[in-house]
């Protein structure tokens, strides 16, 4: 990213698509777990009210559908963006992760009840790699900020990456309390789950709310402060001196 020779205005243009992409599927996705964790703690029947309300009017099936596009062409754009191996390095690994949940998608449409062998895996490989999508999220956003003069931003970055630290391990935790070990291949959940395994669950729901919540910001901070950076870019364009280099992101 120190190359004279960047168009600062067009990686800035690219960058603000980005983060907006990003931004439009992680809003979508709060819409939904937010209120799926204040059900939660209602009481069990409370949730089940809500997923059958959030499919049966196709909520579910619009939400399945935009945040796994959106996050994979975000994420596309802000590698392309820029030619700094660490940064694409960090957004190429972003990249591949949502091509995972769109393929997801993808053989969801064709078993929506859960019924595949691999379902269950599915849905345990997908939770695992969405708290490496939080910290890949606050990091990529978090030096865009540090970069463009929002020095703050590093202190909400390490909290990011530390809460989706913890709830990787609390998905592990979780992975050897509701799977069925001894039933062999394909991997199946338990029929039932012990008291701790539920404080389990619960303790990991409110930890990726907190950590969902607070890279949405992180993401949506980075699309608000490159929207006001792209038009001071563009006349900077026209003369000799180039915005800013990135000498303060980490090699």
């Amino acid at each position: 990213m120190q190359d004279n020779a960047t168009d600062f205005a067009k990686a800035y243009r690219t960058s603000r698509l980005g983060f907006f992409l990003l931004a439009s599927g992680l809003v979508v996705v709060c819409a939904v777990d937010v209120p799926a964790l204040v059900c939660r703690l209602m009481g069990q029947a409370t949730l089940i009210q809500f997923w059958t309300w959030m499919r049966e009017s196709g909520v579910s099936r619009l939400v399945s559908a935009a945040a796994p596009w959106t996050t994979l062409a975000g994420s596309a754009l802000l590698w392309a963006a820029w030619d700094s191996p660490r940064w694409r390095r960090l957004a190429g690994v972003l990249m591949t992760m949502c091509l995972f949940d769109v393929g997801s998608w993808f053989l969801n449409l064709g078993d929506p009840d859960a019924r595949r062998p691999d379902a269950y895996l599915r849905y345990q490989i997908g939770a695992a790699l969405g708290w490496a999508q939080f910290a890949l999220l606050a990091t990529l956003s978090g030096e865009m900020l540090t970069h463009l003069g929002e020095e703050s931003a590093g202190d909400t970055t390490k909290s990011t990456r530390s809460l989706a630290a913890t709830g990787a391990v609390l998905w592990v935790l979780l992975f050897f309390e509701t799977t069925d070990l001894r039933a062999g291949w394909p991997l199946r959940p338990n029929m039932w789950m012990s008291p701790h395994g539920y404080l389990l669950r619960v303790a990991s729901d409110v930890i990726h709310a907190i950590c969902l919540l607070q890279a949405t910001g992180l993401v949506v901070a980075a699309f608000g402060r490159l929207h006001r950076e792209v038009p001071r870019a563009e006349e900077e364009a026209t003369g000799a001196v180039d915005p800013r280099e990135f000498d303060d992101m980490p090699r």
